[in-house]
């Protein structure tokens, strides 16, 4: 029904009052005119929250590594000197660069009192290593520095001296009891650097939702942990790296045992986007060093002490939380290739991609059957 009023014509108003009464009793429409106001300033509302929101972006150097972190707000009070906060309150439980840090104070046997953050840790560790059945765990740390991977001071170590060290090595001989950790043998030490940055991302994360902020993305390390859509309705593109090839850098040696080798170009191998959502890629391409014609990864076997020999150079898992794609992505790279695909089959919640290389040295890439999703705007 279509009504065209002629300008200043009172009675066409009332023929158009007239006829509203005819459809529609007076109380629905008083309904109907209160809901489509309702509606108009819901959307209002809506587009000038959506206006408001700024894009504020961090960058900086934490945990030996660097953070990006990227959200969207509308008030920013406080934020910034709250994360650092948060760096500070990890580093103070977690990191071996901190004296007096938590874990630190555990390795030289004092007698301490664990803190929250330590405990979340240490819970964390103790599932995943059981989850892989050992592939993954916290007290090799000793070995990957005796191997040489912390800095370039390398030993090379005898069968004998690698078996010495081994016998230290074991979650399995670990434990918190009344709020203090408990070793079997008092050589023990433990490093939470494969499990720590994505407890920090996940940790970021949580204080987001915790201010009402849902769209972000937290970058610390490679561990990566995504919020809500961003406010145009995309979703955030994460790219996963291409493997560097192997070979003399510019200085005649044949190391990659720096975070970043500088002589190895970044390239993009795959872009995949998330919602909510956590990727951690582990790789063997950046730590190593070769030795008579072999080259030897930073990823260290629990099992058997030594560098992974194998043909996996990369492992990325997409995960509901950071710190369960961080301790994947390493326990895949111990593993390798054939034995991570035997342990998708039967979890099937983690997509994976995978980058190896076959017996001629061509690179290639395999992916969970839950991965394409991934890919796909």
């Amino acid at each position: 029904m279509i009504f065209v009023f002629k300008t200043g014509k009172l009675k066409d108003l009332k023929k158009f009052c007239e006829l509203c009464t005819k459809f529609l009793s007076m109380k629905n429409f008083k309904r109907i005119l209160f809901s489509i106001v309702c509606v108009l300033v819901s959307v209002i509302c809506f587009f000038s929250c959506q206006k408001s929101e700024k894009r504020i972006v961090m960058d900086g150097l934490v945990q030996g590594t660097y953070y990006h972190i990227v959200f969207y707000s509308q008030d920013t009070t406080g934020i910034k000197q709250d994360i650092k906060t948060i760096f500070a309150s990890i580093d103070s439980s977690l990191s071996l660069w901190v004296e007096n840090s938590t874990i630190n104070r555990v390795n030289r046997n004092e007698d301490v009192f664990l803190d929250d953050i330590f405990i979340a840790n240490f819970n964390s560790a103790m599932k995943f290593s059981s989850l892989t059945d050992g592939a993954f765990d916290i007290t090799v740390g000793e070995l990957v520095r005796k191997h040489g991977f912390v800095n370039k001071n390398r030993e090379k170590l005898t069968d004998a001296q690698v078996d010495s060290l081994l016998q230290f090595v074991g979650y399995a001989n670990l434990s918190i009891n009344n709020g203090k950790l408990i070793k079997k043998l008092p050589q023990t030490t433990l490093d939470f650097n494969a499990i720590a940055q994505g407890y920090t991302s996940d940790t970021i994360a949580s204080y987001f939702r915790s201010r009402n902020i849902h769209s972000f993305i937290v970058d610390v390390g490679g561990e990566v942990m995504c919020g809500d859509k961003k406010p145009d309705n995309s979703k955030w593109a994460v790219g996963i790296e291409q493997p560097a090839v192997a070979g003399n850098n510019n200085n005649g040696s044949k190391e990659g045992i720096n975070e970043t080798n500088p002589y190895s170009e970044r390239k993009t191998q795959q872009i995949i986007y998330l919602e909510n959502e956590s990727v951690v890629t582990s790789g063997n391409y950046r730590k190593f060093y070769i030795e008579d014609g072999v080259k030897y990864s930073h990823t260290i076997n629990p099992k058997t002490g030594r560098p992974v020999t194998h043909s996996l150079l990369s492992a990325s898992v997409i995960a509901k939380d950071a710190t369960t794609a961080d301790a994947l992505a390493t326990a895949f790279m111990v593993m390798g290739l054939e034995d991570t695909q035997k342990f998708l089959e039967s979890h099937k919640e983690y997509a994976t991609y995978l980058i190896y290389c076959d017996k001629n040295g061509q690179m290639h890439t395999w992916q969970s059957s839950n991965f394409n999703k991934y890919t796909q705007k």
